[in-house]
């Protein structure tokens, strides 16, 4: 898309005739905009350096979206989307760069085009994405983890509904802080709520809040869970948990984003985005009549679906690392290692409760750390081969005693020059950087000082 200030034409496909398309095309023109309107079946003759799409009310046939979507993944191309036309545009949105919730403010769609016409943020490659969302929490490297990443981080452009999908234990609750953090709301609260916990009878005092005198124990007015997410994101946790009287109390809201304290008079507007999250599969709860069809279509505008970790291939072990780390930092415990059984017990483990889990068994396993050897394996009951058993534990602890206390002399003969000391040691260099990775010991520790210079 050419937006610099010397070419600032552009071509707009659209089918739409409402009023929220001429206020779009208004402030395209106020932006000094040269807009030539063109229609969806014009797609494919579309210059893709030069494309700006509106997506609203009418839907549009098969084969125009499968257009749209290899146009969309153009780094230069553009979505703007009503917030009703998110369910029919959700497929092309998952594939697009660039994309924004319209009506918006003329500032933020002047940064959008220009973002756009530079390969801003959504135009870099999508493992650097993923990046970015993995410093917030969120670690892995598969594939389907890093795609799930990628999608997070397109939905935090824009303040639509997202319902997280995934088993227990997946991080759904990361998943809703990372689409927070990376948002325009990064800077108002992040409030959970976990629904199955919330009181029926209670339900619209909790959500909206009350009014002084409301019922027998309301001795002063108290905002509720909306007004607390003012200006951020409220994220409602095991949402299939709600009661029929909650999902229509939150139907009602979701409808105008209006709520009024109980017992008040004075209807508010709320300024929250809205995050769901289920552990069960809430199309099919609807066919049950179990969950409101009505209210599942309100939450789920835009669905984030991440994966199980028995599907996740490597990232078990880089989990484990990364929670290693942290609770050795947590408990000072120093430098700790997998004993060689939990090493390949990982790796097999099909892991139901998924990345809480691990989490857990390797909290469980630093606390119960001996010799600088950490077991994520669950208790089993004595056999006659434990004497064989303690046997290949005994071994498997002074094998990684002399390791580790031989990396560390080598590192240090070497100043931390990994090269230097593989070449020492008679191995290659990958080999030993294994070594030292699986240890937990860093070259740089080893590595003399540079001397100052005095500033």
């Amino acid at each position: 898309m050419s937006l610099d200030d010397t070419d600032r034409r552009l071509t707009l496909v659209s089918q739409e005739k409402s009023d929220r398309f001429e206020a779009f095309l208004g402030a395209l023109g106020a932006l000094d905009y040269r807009v030539q309107l063109t229609g969806p079946e014009a797609l494919a003759k579309t210059a893709k350096g030069n494309s700006l799409v509106y997506l609203g009310m009418r839907g549009w046939d098969g084969r125009t979206m499968r257009r749209l979507k290899a146009l969309a993944a153009h780094p230069h191309c553009m979505l703007a989307i009503e917030k009703s036309a998110f369910r029919w545009a959700e497929p092309t949105i998952r594939d697009c760069r660039e994309f924004l919730t319209w009506p918006c403010a003329p500032s933020e769609l002047k940064m959008r085009l220009e973002r756009c016409g530079r390969s801003g943020p959504l135009g870099r490659p999508a493992d650097e994405r993923a990046a970015e969302v993995s410093a917030l929490g969120l670690v892995g490297q598969s594939r389907c983890f890093v795609d799930s990443l990628v999608t997070l981080r397109r939905f935090a452009e824009c303040d639509a509904a997202v319902l997280i999908k995934g088993e227990t234990g997946t991080g759904k609750e990361l998943a809703a802080r990372a689409i927070h953090q990376l948002s325009a709301r990064s800077e108002g609260p992040f409030v959970p709520v976990c629904c199955g916990a919330l009181p029926d009878t209670l339900i619209e005092a909790e959500l909206f809040g009350h009014a002084r005198g409301a019922f027998t124990d309301a001795h002063e007015a108290r905002a509720g869970l909306v007004e607390q997410a003012r200006g951020g994101t409220l994220f409602l946790d095991e949402v299939e948990a709600l009661s029929a009287k909650a999902q229509v109390a939150l139907l009602r809201f979701l409808e105008s984003l209006e709520f009024r304290r109980v017992g008040g008079s004075r209807t508010q507007r709320a300024d929250v985005r809205v995050i769901a999250a289920g552990n069960e599969d809430l199309r099919q709860l609807a066919r049950d009549g179990r969950f409101r069809l009505d209210l599942l279509y309100r939450l789920d505008v835009l669905s984030l679906a991440l994966p199980p970790l028995r599907q996740r291939g490597g990232d078990v072990a880089l989990l484990t690392r990364h929670f290693l780390s942290l609770f050795e930092q947590q408990y000072q415990t120093g430098a700790l290692a997998l004993d060689i059984r939990s090493s390949h017990w990982i790796e097999e483990y099909t892991w139901p409760g998924n990345v809480r889990e691990l989490e857990n068994l390797v909290h469980r396993g630093v606390v119960t750390a001996q010799d600088g050897l950490v077991s994520v394996c669950p208790t089993e009951p004595r056999t006659r081969d434990s004497v064989d058993e303690a046997f290949g534990v005994a071994k498997a602890r002074a094998v990684n005693a002399f390791e580790r206390r031989y990396l560390e002399s080598v590192m240090a003969q070497t100043q931390g020059n990994v090269t230097k000391a593989a070449e020492q040691a008679g191995k290659e260099r990958r080999a030993l950087g294994k070594l030292l990775k699986k240890h937990g010991i860093d070259p740089a520790g080893f590595a003399q000082p540079s001397p100052t210079n005095g500033f």
